[in-house]
């Protein structure tokens, strides 16, 4: 398992402070926190380019505004690192995503595990930070399933996973099943696209209804306890 996980991602984790008997909450970043696709249309519209969400995916999809053309995939590649090196910081927030991790975390862990490059860590830290989510950031390559088995080796407590990727979902949930998976689309135009995958039960449109239902599982654990 720790062969799928980067060096990077690998000391970071190391740097945790997890209470193994506390809930924990582990958190994508673009598009459950943060406004990615809103951002990153502005961004392609100031380079004459528009993504056609004929199918949910970036590559192929973008196309020039003037002529309608698809944009060759080494441009693409380019693209991606170019964004997030200079619109990290200024990604709007997903509505009630702060103020419901807020109240969360008076119960909960809370860790943001997000595919941003390592390089552009610093960015997605302040970016938190100025929106009120002041919470441990660890950057991970690839899919998370092996990352977050890896965070939770020692868990006890019930484990929530937020994501809006189906892959990243089954991933987590082959590699660490006690995990409570959340597919989260906010954006209604994804929202109509996406497929989430079977064996993941929550499909959520909104930050309250993610805080309704971690404070339920919750409730439901702690009964256990008793």
């Amino acid at each position: 398992m720790n062969n799928n996980i980067s060096n990077e991602t690998s000391e970071q984790i190391k740097n945790l402070n997890l209470k193994f008997d506390q809930p924990l909450i582990i958190s994508d970043a673009d598009e459950v926190l943060f406004l990615f696709l809103k951002g990153f249309e502005n961004f392609l519209k100031s380079k004459d380019l528009y993504l056609d969400l004929a199918k949910a995916r970036l590559t192929g999809n973008i196309k020039k505004i003037s002529n309608d053309e698809v944009v060759p995939n080494d441009t693409m590649t380019k693209l991606m690192p170019e964004f997030f090196l200079k619109e990290t910081k200024s990604l709007e927030p997903v509505a009630n995503s702060s103020k419901c991790l807020k109240n969360l975390s008076n119960k909960c862990q809370i860790i943001i595990l997000t595919n941003i490059p390592h390089k552009d860590k610093k960015s997605r830290v302040e970016a938190l930070k100025k929106n009120n989510m002041n919470y441990p950031v660890i950057t991970n390559t690839g899919l998370k399933g092996p990352t977050v088995a890896k965070i939770c080796e020692k868990m006890k407590a019930p484990v929530f996973f937020i994501d809006d990727l189906g892959q990243n979902l089954e991933s987590v949930k082959k590699e660490y099943d006690k995990s409570i998976c959340i597919h989260f689309l906010q954006d209604k135009r994804l929202d109509k696209l996406m497929i989430t995958p079977k064996n993941i039960k929550h499909r959520l449109n909104d930050w309250l209804e993610i805080e309704d239902l971690i404070n339920k599982e919750i409730l439901v654990y702690e009964n256990k306890k008793r």
